[in-house]
């Protein structure tokens, strides 16, 4: 089995209040692109972004050939625009993970923004930006994961997989599913 690189779009909160462990399996940038653009058409995924206590885990991992070997923080390129307030941008997780740019009181703000994303309020009120020009994402090289395909996320050694020669494509899908690989595309883990 040949080990193809791949995207992964990451979208996750530690568990608590809010669950979501979403993993987003492309073959190029654009995919991602989409990926994340429909994530934050939901006011509830932009405020897990700054609203949510300990902030939402956003990044896009870089696997070239099965491995690992880049994680991009996706949050210093993300501006969230609200009709009548500042502009809120991030600093990063695990640390304030949202700043309202020019306001006198930017807790206050940002909580106002908070629970208003919570209820809704600003439906329609609201733009995300993601400065994908300023993200250094490199190519990947080699063969390139497609729909169909499974792979393996995290820095876990791979198995042999020299045992599955031979199996039909059921059986297949069945031992990669049990050793923890995932097919392309969308998952959520906490969904």
């Amino acid at each position: 089995m040949v080990l193809k690189s791949f995207y992964d779009l990451r979208f996750g909160v530690s568990p608590g209040g809010a669950r979501k462990d979403a993993h987003f399996i492309c073959g190029s940038v654009e995919e991602a692109m989409h990926a994340l653009d429909a994530e934050l058409e939901e006011s509830s995924n932009i405020w897990l972004l700054f609203g949510y206590s300990d902030g939402a885990d956003l990044a896009l991992d870089v696997y070239q050939q099965g491995e690992r070997v880049q994680s991009i923080d996706l949050h210093p390129f993300i501006t969230i625009r609200v009709d009548g307030y500042p502009d809120i941008v991030f600093h990063g997780p695990g640390k304030t993970t949202g700043s309202v740019v020019g306001a006198d009181d930017p807790e206050r703000v940002k909580k106002l923004l908070a629970d208003g994303m919570v209820a809704g309020d600003f439906d329609g009120r609201t733009e995300v930006t993601v400065d994908w020009d300023s993200v250094p994402v490199p190519p990947l090289v080699g063969e390139i994961a497609d729909i169909g395909d499974y792979v393996k996320l995290g820095d876990n050694p791979h198995d042999d997989l020299d045992d599955l020669v031979g199996l039909d494509e059921e059986e297949l899908e069945d031992e990669l599913i049990d050793r923890g690989w995932v097919e392309y595309g969308d998952h959520d883990f906490e969904a």
